[in-house]
């Protein structure tokens, strides 16, 4: 049988590769044929939890949270199924908010908004914003953990709280989805700040693919309890983007769920060390340096990383909105930009508050503290100046830069879908 060419993507194309040692396809994952009739099932047959209309019966105010537009996420169907469930009790579409969870990205516009939620339905909805510096918040305590709780008011003054999430590898969480779209999406700026410092991520058990013994994911269910969440829909997407499996329920009896059965198809041994490591970034990931970042650092800050110390990772992303657009995104750029090398800004980061977005530049510090940064295919290279990588026209003009530096030929690994495929030497 005759092996698949390696391909990556970059942002909504493909790139062929030339070459490459060994080739991870994306994860394989299969679409839902029906997704209304999977979601209609999971609502009737919830996991760990009582169904969402006997859960909602009696209460006035109920909140949705969704995830912004830097994740793939079916929310629009999934709203309408929820406002049908709820409907069951007697809830109002007048009575219920969505709220997005930005937590410190940028905004959404109201085109954005109703994107996505065009398949809601045709009625108005509520829909509002949860943005961790500029949404009201509502400051509820302080966690066991130790955390500051504040909340979007929306949310935290709801009766009833359900939220809409993607599960997918996660650097700190372990995995996304269950309350994180609650405790980080609608989260204000002092407890997002509080749980990324990189005191408390570089804690061991803070661990991507990890659930258990993760102080990471156990301080996200101490700030959730805080909240009216009492109910989660979450869904698993193929690299396309489209749903390949839903289940709804207690949030954290969800996300586990979903994050078991599919644990082998995003975790992977391979045949490492390689030099290089060709990573393809799809959209939502590859709209900015930020996000697209992502892929290093799950390659990168692995237990068992599979590129040798030194080598090289490709990104491969189109990056149309450079660094990022929001206030994090900024701000991680500028600490970038600033730092005087990858291991003076690692050594601050553990000193004193780098500030929104500042976990990211830590981490990826912490990449180019072992390894060197690339990217292909960026629309403005410019706007990536100053902050440590190199952009280059082609992924084989980035091999063939770097096998100069070795004085050999280099030993490629190419990952298709790179921000939902992590790759560990086996």
């Amino acid at each position: 049988m005759t092996a698949a060419p390696p391909w990556v993507f970059c942002g909504a194309h493909r790139l062929d590769l030339e070459r490459a040692d060994h080739f991870e396809p994306p994860a394989r994952l299969s679409a839902l044929q029906d997704l209304d009739r999977m979601l209609a099932g999971a609502l009737a047959a919830p996991v760990a939890a009582a169904r969402l209309a006997d859960l909602a019966r009696g209460t006035a105010v109920v909140a949705v949270t969704v995830p912004d537009g830097s994740r793939p996420c079916p929310s629009g169907a999934v709203v309408r199924h929820l406002l049908g469930e709820l409907r069951r009790a007697s809830i109002p579409r007048e009575a219920v908010t969505v709220v997005v969870g930005c937590g410190l990205h940028a905004p959404s516009s109201a085109a954005e908004k109703r994107a996505l939620l065009a398949a809601a339905g045709d009625k108005a909805l509520h829909v509002v914003d949860a943005q961790g510096l500029e949404s009201p918040l509502a400051d509820l305590g302080v966690a066991a953990c130790g955390a500051p709780v504040s909340v979007d008011r929306r949310v935290a003054d709801a009766d009833l709280a359900v939220t809409v999430g993607v599960v997918e590898p996660h650097l700190y969480a372990g995995f996304s989805g269950g309350v994180k779209g609650v405790a980080i999406g609608c989260a204000g700026a002092e407890t997002i700040a509080w749980t990324h410092r990189p005191t408390f991520i570089a804690r061991p058990g803070v661990e991507l693919g990890s659930l258990d013994g993760n102080p990471f994911a156990s301080a996200l269910d101490e700030i959730a309890a805080f909240t009216p969440l009492r109910f989660a829909v979450n869904v698993v997407v193929d690299e396309a983007g489209r749903p390949a499996d839903v289940a709804a329920g207690a949030p954290r009896a969800v996300q586990r769920r979903l994050a078991d059965a599919h644990r082998a198809a995003w975790l992977r041994p391979v045949p490492g060390p390689f030099d290089v490591a060709v990573c393809g970034v799809a959209r939502p990931k590859s709209a900015s340096y930020y996000q697209a970042s992502r892929a290093a650092t799950y390659l990168g800050l692995t237990a068992r990383p599979a590129l040798a110390p030194g080598g090289l990772i490709v990104l491969c992303a189109d990056l149309p909105d450079g660094p990022g657009a929001g206030p994090g995104e900024a701000n991680f750029a500028a600490l970038l930009g600033a730092a005087s090398s990858p291991a003076e800004l690692v050594a601050r980061g553990l000193k004193e508050p780098l500030g929104p977005g500042g976990q990211r530049a830590w981490v990826v510090a912490r990449v180019l503290e072992r390894y060197s940064v690339a990217v292909v295919g960026a629309a403005d290279p410019r706007a990536l100046e100053g902050l440590r990588v190199d952009c280059f026209a082609t992924v084989a003009e980035a091999v063939a830069a770097h096998e100069r530096r070795l004085g050999r030929r280099a030993r490629v690994l190419a990952v298709a879908d790179a921000t939902a495929t992590v790759v560990r030497a086996a």
